[in-house]
C-alpha cells in the first residue's frame, strides 16, 4: 500500500510538473512573440523599415544623381574593393564592415552576403504597422522526431528568412508524426550571416498557406533534444521577410516540404484574420 501511495504521489508530482512546464513554455512563447512584434514595429533595421534591397556588384551612388531609389539620401558612394567596403561622404571615407549596420544621416546601410554575392539593404524610418498575428498556442503541433542523414552530399545557394542568399548544406530529413500521420520534411543547415552560428531550418507549406498564413510558406528552426532527437514546434513557425516588405525576394518552396493538413499554428499572414 505504501509503495502504491508513493507511486501515486510521484505521478501527481509528475503531472503537476508537466503542467507547470507547459505553462512556462506558453509564457516563454508569448514573451517571444511580444518581443518580436516590438522589434518589427520599432527597430531601425526592421524589414518594415527597409527601402532598398538589391545586389551589390560595384559602386553604389546615393543622393541626387545616383540610384533613383536612393535619391533622397545624402550624397555618398559605396565601393566594394578587393579587400574592403568603403563609404565616401562629404565628411570623408570610412570602412564598412560586412553584415553590420552603418549609419548615414537618418538612414542605415547594411552589406550582407559574401563578396561575390553581396546585397545592399538601406533602412529608413520604420512606418507605423500592425503587429503580426499569431494562432493560439497548440501543444498538438509540437512534434518530436529524428533527423535522418541525407542520402547525398549537397550544398546550394538559397534564400534565407531575411532575403539573403546563403550557402546551405542538406542536413537530412526530419521524421515524426502529427495528428496520426507520418511527417517527413527536408532540412538544411543555414548559416547566420556575419556569425559562426547556423540553424537547422525547414521551409514548408501546408494547407493554411494562402488561407491564413503566408502563401509562399514559413520557416521553422529545429530544436535539439539530445540523443539524435529534435523538436519541431510549429507554434514558432515564422514568415520570411518578404511577407512584411515586397522589396525582399521570397524563397522558393523546398521540394517535398508540402504538408497536406492545415497547420493553424505559428505566425499568420494578416493580423486581422478571424480566429
Amino acid at each position: 500500500m505504501r509503495s502504491l501511495a508513493r507511486a501515486g504521489c510521484c505521478l501527481t508530482v509528475a503531472l503537476l510538473s508537466g503542467r507547470a512546464s507547459a505553462a512556462q513554455t506558453s509564457a516563454n512563447l508569448d514573451a517571444e512573440r511580444a518581443d518580436f512584434a516590438r522589434w518589427l514595429a520599432t527597430s531601425p533595421v526592421s524589414p518594415y523599415a527597409a527601402i532598398y534591397h538589391q545586389p551589390f556588384t560595384g559602386d553604389l551612388v546615393f543622393g541626387p544623381g545616383g540610384d533613383p531609389a536612393l535619391a533622397t539620401l545624402p550624397p555618398a558612394t559605396l565601393t566594394q574593393g578587393m579587400l574592403r567596403l568603403t563609404l565616401r561622404t562629404s565628411d570623408g571615407e570610412r570602412t564598412v564592415p560586412r553584415n553590420r549596420d552603418v549609419p548615414l544621416a537618418g538612414w542605415r546601410i547594411r552589406v550582407g552576403g559574401d563578396r561575390g554575392d553581396s546585397r545592399v539593404t538601406v533602412f529608413g524610418v520604420p512606418p507605423e504597422v500592425n503587429p503580426p498575428g499569431w494562432y493560439p498556442i497548440d501543444p498538438a503541433v509540437v512534434i518530436a522526431g529524428t533527423l535522418l542523414p541525407p542520402d547525398r552530399r549537397e550544398t546550394r545557394r538559397m534564400l534565407g528568412l531575411d532575403g539573403l542568399e546563403v550557402e546551405a548544406t542538406l542536413a537530412g530529413s526530419f521524421v515524426g508524426e502529427m495528428s496520426g500521420r507520418g511527417l517527413r520534411l527536408t532540412v538544411y543547415r543555414m548559416p547566420e550571416p556575419g556569425s559562426e552560428e547556423s540553424e537547422l531550418n525547414i521551409f514548408f507549406r501546408d494547407g493554411s498557406s494562402g488561407a491564413g498564413t503566408y502563401p509562399a510558406g514559413r520557416f521553422l528552426a529545429l530544436q535539439p533534444l539530445g540523443d539524435g532527437r529534435y523538436r519541431a514546434d510549429f507554434n514558432r513557425a515564422r514568415n520570411p521577410f518578404c511577407a512584411y516588405n515586397s522589396i525582399f525576394p521570397c524563397p522558393l518552396p523546398w521540394r517535398g516540404n508540402q504538408i497536406e493538413v492545415s497547420i493553424e499554428a505559428g505566425e499568420r499572414y494578416h493580423a486581422g484574420d478571424p480566429e
